[in-house]
């Protein structure tokens, strides 16, 4: 995909993740200007359509890396061959033991969409930010939603989605050039960095 060497996915994954910790900083920061936040235990989002939860391959290097080398990659593969694009995200956990952290079985490396949802903003057509709010969060928050507002109007500046994107797809322009349902995106991250290992295992590396 790329050209580069085996240990050049270490490196990717390494700036996806510093892309990431950027994201959770700025919403953090939001966060305690406003007063903004998700409801407690929250899993509205994590419940939405798989194929409505739009995410690119890189975005799963991170996590497709950590579970190979954890030896959980195969099982998960498997469990993916059966999951259509509409079903819930597979990382999803709807029991109830993840409290903090909503559902998500695997919070640290979730993708972009789930980290900004709700904190940033979108282009409008006059190419202007426009935030784009949970619908939740403005029933359960009315107050923190009114304070964001107004800082908003006064200047504060909120991460916008696309530009984000557009920096996971400087790190490799073709995994980063197209978004898939987030359970495929997650399989074909999984399958393209199994297939490295595989080679690598054999004493060289094909890239493709």
């Amino acid at each position: 995909m790329s050209g580069l060497s085996f240990d050049d996915l270490y490196q990717k994954a390494s700036e996806v993740l510093e892309i990431y910790d950027d994201a959770c900083r700025t919403i953090r920061d939001i966060q305690i200007e406003t007063g903004l936040r998700c409801l407690p235990s929250c899993r509205e989002c994590c419940k939405t359509s798989g194929d409505s939860i739009q995410v690119t391959i890189t975005e799963f290097l991170p996590l497709s890396l950590r579970l190979w080398n954890e030896g959980r990659a195969d099982d998960l593969l498997r469990r993916l061959e059966d999951v259509p694009d509409s079903d819930r995200c597979i990382l999803f956990e709807g029991s109830g033991e993840i409290r903090n952290e909503g559902g998500c079985t695997e919070y640290a490396f979730r993708p972009l969409i789930c980290r900004l949802f709700g904190f940033s903003g979108v282009i409008d057509r006059l190419g202007r930010v426009a935030p784009v709010i949970c619908k939740y969060v403005k029933t359960g928050y009315p107050l923190s939603v009114e304070r964001f507002t107004e800082k908003f109007s006064s200047g504060l500046e909120i991460p916008v989605f696309s530009d984000y994107l557009k920096r996971v797809q400087g790190i490799d322009p073709h995994m980063g050039s197209r978004t898939y349902s987030i359970n495929s995106a997650l399989r074909k991250a999984l399958e393209y960095v199994g297939m490295r290992f595989y080679y690598s295992s054999k004493g060289f590396d094909r890239t493709a």
